[in-house]
């Protein structure tokens, strides 16, 4: 059976991530949950070319490896990093809380997964922000001045004095802001479909934020401080010559 033939139903069987898709799209799978998807487009007025497209594209892996991020610059690695922050906030979080938004049943775990997850949202939404403002900021002035860009370099870094890259960086692997939510979510029996979808998308999540860490970890820190070292060598060297 072809792609567009399939009802959601079938699809989100065989890929939960077709959901995101749909939820991107507008679509509430639930009221279409035994419709084909051609049937869908019809609803919509879509092309039926161009969603199933939109539905393989999905199933690529388009995501750089390690191996590949390894060899980037600083400069590269950050602007992967902001682009992963936008799918996070974006994509898979507001999907997640629709699929939270979905679960039934009395249980206190269905009714505490529906207060944590807004303020988990809130809190990991504001930790981007102060990453991307603060550390990818700071780092973004080190290229620069690496390249020649900051007229008096000394002079900036002395106002971010602030900072430290190697305490930053210690502190960093020691987060895990997926802890309480992960434990809940791990809580949840799989009992009905949309459970299910939220353990999966949840997981999947997951996995995308611990590759995200290892690239921070591994990769962002050790080239900044490395960087931030061999500028404050050259600094000092060009103070004895003068």
């Amino acid at each position: 059976m072809q792609m567009i033939d399939k009802t959601i139903s079938m699809l989100l069987a065989e890929n939960p991530t077709h959901g995101r898709v749909l939820h991107s799209l507008g679509v509430d799978f639930e009221e279409h949950y035994d419709r084909s998807l051609a049937e869908v487009c019809e609803v919509f007025k879509w092309n039926q070319k161009a969603i199933v497209k939109a539905f393989e594209f999905e199933n690529i892996n388009i995501k750089p490896t390690y191996e590949e991020l390894k060899i980037c610059s600083l400069g590269e690695l950050i602007a992967f990093l902001k682009q992963s922050h936008v799918i996070f906030i974006k994509e898979c979080l507001p999907y997640i809380g629709t699929l939270i938004d979905k679960l039934k049943g009395p249980g206190s775990l269905i009714t505490d997964l529906k207060l944590v997850f807004p303020l988990f949202f809130e809190d990991f939404v504001t930790h981007i922000h102060e990453e991307e403002d603060g550390l990818f900021d700071y780092i973004k002035i080190l290229v620069g001045i690496k390249q020649g860009k900051v007229i008096n370099p000394l002079k900036k870094l002395y106002r971010l004095k602030e900072i430290n890259l190697a305490t930053i960086a210690l502190d960093h692997k020691d987060e895990d802001e997926m802890k309480s939510m992960r434990a809940l979510v791990a809580e949840l029996p799989v009992t009905e479909f949309i459970m299910g979808l939220v353990k999966k998308e949840f997981q999947a999540f997951d996995q995308l934020l611990r590759f995200h860490a290892e690239i921070e970890d591994q990769l962002l820190f050790p080239k900044a401080i490395a960087m931030e070292k061999q500028i404050w060598t050259e600094i000092m060297q060009q103070s004895v010559d003068n």
